[in-house]
């Protein structure tokens, strides 16, 4: 891509910060372009607003004691599923189980635990979630 074609416009996603992209210049030679997208901006705004989107239909789910507390804060910690089970370290099978609240009430704290770990908080919070 040639430096002139880099986009140069604003993305508030990225709190006045730019990214680095590679471009060649009038000899021809590759050189850093530091670049800003709105259209990034804008996928970045749409995937947030999914996920927060989400999040407000898993706290219905809980409340009807459909989802665990974990697909809450899967969504809250934006991840999705294949992102939670590299992080936990288990099958998508078994994490997609947990996902649900009848097999959630049953598991022990040592697979709580890691649950808590990957969202960085207290096992406690995942046990006694409260909406």
């Amino acid at each position: 891509m040639k430096k002139l074609d880099i986009p140069q416009e604003n993305n508030s996603t990225l709190n006045g910060q730019r990214k680095v992209m590679y471009g060649t210049n009038e000899s021809g030679d590759f050189q850093r372009v530091n670049y800003a997208s709105s259209v990034e901006e804008f996928a970045t705004i749409t995937a947030v607003e999914e996920y927060k989107e989400l999040e407000k239909e898993c706290l219905e789910e809980i409340a009807n004691n459909i989802s665990s507390p974990i697909k809450y804060f899967m969504y809250k910690n934006r991840m999705d599923l294949p992102t939670l089970t590299s992080v936990v370290g288990m099958f998508s099978f078994r994490v997609k189980r947990h996902l649900q609240m009848k097999y959630f009430k049953k598991l022990n704290d040592k697979i709580l635990q890691k649950y808590a770990d990957a969202f960085a908080i207290e096992i406690d919070e995942l046990k006694d979630f409260k909406i």
